[in-house]
This record gives C-alpha cells, sequence and structure tokens, in this order.
C-alpha cells in the first residue's frame, strides 16, 4: 500500500487544490466508479442520447478541471458537483442536438418524481423548470440537482449542504411537488 492509497478523498481534494495534478489524478482514479455510477444514473434516464457512460463521465473530468479554485468540502460535495457538472453536459449535449437540422427527435428524460413511476419529461422543460426553481429558492434548486441528478441519498445532501436530513427531506418533498406542477405548465404552454 503507497502512501497514496492512505490519503483521504478530502486530503486529495486539498491537494488538488494546492496545484497537485497528481492528487487530482488519483482522485478520478478512486472515484471512477462512482462517476461511472452517477454518469449511468443520468443516461439510463435519458432517451436517443448517443453519449457512453464514459464519454459523459470524460466531458464532465475535463469541465471540472478547467473549474478555478474550488473550496472542496468532501466527497459528498465533490460527487454533487460532478452530477450538475455531467447535467450540464447532457443538456448541452440536447441543445446541440436539437439544433442539427438533420436531428428532429424530441429528447426526453425518464424521471422518477412521482413516487415510484417514471415519467418522460422534455429535457429543456425540466432544465427551465430548474432555473425558475432556483429564481425562487437556491437552496431546493441544488437539493433537486443533487437528489435527482447525482443520486446522492438525502442524508448525503445533508451533509453537503451542513443541515440536517429532516430539513433536507421536507426541502425535497416541497422541491418535487414545485417541480411536477412546473413540469406540468410547461406541458400546457407547449400544447397551446
Amino acid at each position: 500500500m503507497s502512501i497514496a492509497d492512505t490519503l483521504t478523498v478530502k486530503d486529495l481534494l486539498d491537494a488538488w487544490r494546492s496545484g497537485d495534478d497528481g492528487a487530482r489524478e488519483q482522485l478520478f482514479d478512486r472515484l471512477y466508479t462512482e462517476l461511472r455510477r452517477i454518469s449511468a444514473s443520468l443516461l439510463r434516464r435519458e432517451g436517443g442520447i448517443s453519449l457512453t457512460t464514459g464519454d459523459l463521465v470524460n466531458e464532465a473530468v475535463i469541465r471540472l478541471i478547467g473549474l478555478e479554485q474550488i473550496e472542496w468540502q468532501d466527497k459528498a460535495h465533490f460527487l454533487a458537483l460532478s452530477a450538475r457538472t455531467m447535467r450540464r453536459v447532457l443538456i448541452d449535449h440536447a441543445r446541440k442536438k436539437g439544433t442539427d437540422k438533420r436531428q428532429h427527435q424530441k429528447v426526453t428524460l425518464v424521471t422518477y418524481l412521482i413516487g415510484g413511476s417514471q415519467e418522460s419529461v422534455d429535457i429543456h422543460n425540466l432544465e427551465n423548470a430548474l432555473m425558475r426553481l432556483q429564481i425562487i429558492d437556491k437552496d431546493r434548486a441544488r437539493i433537486v440537482e443533487m437528489r435527482y441528478y447525482g443520486g446522492l441519498s438525502l442524508e448525503e445532501i445533508a451533509e453537503v449542504m451542513k443541515v440536517s436530513p429532516s430539513t433536507v427531506k421536507r426541502s425535497w418533498r416541497v422541491s418535487r411537488a414545485w417541480l411536477l406542477n412546473a413540469l406540468e405548465e410547461e406541458r400546457q404552454n407547449a400544447q397551446l
């Protein structure tokens, strides 16, 4: 076992922030399986997307590396930001695909926003609804991103946000209800 194997994720995050590219590489190697899990979860919900799990992880890693000095809190914070970055990659990919004249397929996500049932949601409508929620309440929008896109548990979200799990649970319930209502409004406006 090398010294690098004994470093915690937080140690690697701190070393990366201090400019240690080796620590950054070790961090991505150590968390690659979890990043692929997040990527696979996002892509399972996605319809008609040409990205692979590896493509999505690689594009997110490139974007994360390009970020300026981030005050990484811990592993959960890193994974939440990674999930958010993957979401941006998917949205950018869908927008690019939507502007390609050869493509006419509507891009949808399959969500689990209503209990355990699946529901197809247009990715652009979901993004619009999330941007509206962010204007109203940034913390609730972050909870939705971490829960839905990142697959983080309520406890992990509470750890990232430094609040109690019960606070996150209440906010998730309210945010999910608000988001479903906003998506229904988006659907109705699209039908007009």
